[in-house]
């Protein structure tokens, strides 16, 4: 029997906030590691605050901010207020959620800390290090866990007006070796008419262009009627294909667009 170990922790991270001068500095912090956070899935940093002996601090009241900042040009990218876990030790968590790093495209980011008194309204800062390092590392890493990948829209001719076909959306996917299925959406307004799925097995151009290439056999797969439709629709179909497109034949109204996930 094959046997792996696997681990489950919180990631958690200890940061300097020393409000007392009469504390002295016994531990040194030399470095502080590297956060890492993972698109595709929610996660939750654990963070500890200390003084300069190593102690917790007691941060009841206090209002704690996490700010994700731009490496490049060190604007806020990302702000979160933090959820305290026992305040009285100094301990929060601060949950950056899928939807959060969907669209952090680079990897390298920097994170900062504060604390606010909410009976003062002073803002102070919180340290990474004993060397009074506000910014810590942060990494964006993808490829570890499913991601959103946000649906083809598929281009319609303007005007968009009399029986019109798209252009040409390659159908290929590379989950297609477990997966044959396709789904598209239509938007509407006041449309009355047939829509055309099309199918083809043939190479499209390059460039996806088809306009006056007639190298190209198309299937029409199955046609949708609509009356007076506005709310929008969809439809769900299985096959392998190299590419589909879209006949409209309209006799009232419009589509005014087609999103397509092969």
């Amino acid at each position: 029997m094959q046997s792996n170990n696997i681990y489950y922790y919180v990631n958690s991270v200890d940061v300097l906030l020393d409000l007392d001068p009469a504390v002295t500095t016994r531990n040194r912090v030399v470095y502080q590691r590297t956060i890492k956070l993972y698109k595709g899935v929610d996660n939750t940093l654990q963070f500890k605050f200390k003084n300069s002996d190593q102690k917790p601090v007691n941060i009841t009241g206090w209002d704690v901010n996490f700010n994700i900042i731009s490496d490049v040009d060190a604007v806020s990218i990302l702000s979160k207020i933090a959820t305290g876990v026992d305040l009285v030790k100094g301990i929060v968590t601060v949950t950056l959620t899928e939807l959060d790093l969907i669209d952090l495209e680079r990897e390298h980011y920097n994170y900062t800390l504060s604390v606010t008194d909410p009976l003062t309204g002073v803002t102070k800062p919180v340290y990474v290090d004993d060397n009074y390092d506000a910014r810590g590392e942060l990494l964006i890493l993808s490829g570890s866990y499913p991601t959103f990948v946000p649906s083809i829209e598929v281009g319609l001719p303007s005007p968009n007006s009399g029986s019109i076909i798209t252009t040409a959306i390659h159908a290929e996917s590379p989950s297609r070796q477990t997966s044959v299925n396709h789904t598209v959406q239509f938007n509407f307004d006041n449309f009355t008419g047939d829509i055309a799925v099309q199918t083809t097995l043939d190479s499209l151009p390059p460039n996806g262009n088809t306009s006056g290439n007639v190298s190209l056999s198309w299937a029409t797969l199955t046609t949708l009627p609509f009356t007076t439709q506005n709310t929008p629709d969809y439809y769900n179909f299985d096959g392998v294909f190299t590419a589909v497109r879209f006949e409209i034949t309209p006799a009232a109204g419009e589509v005014k667009s087609i999103l397509y996930r092969p």
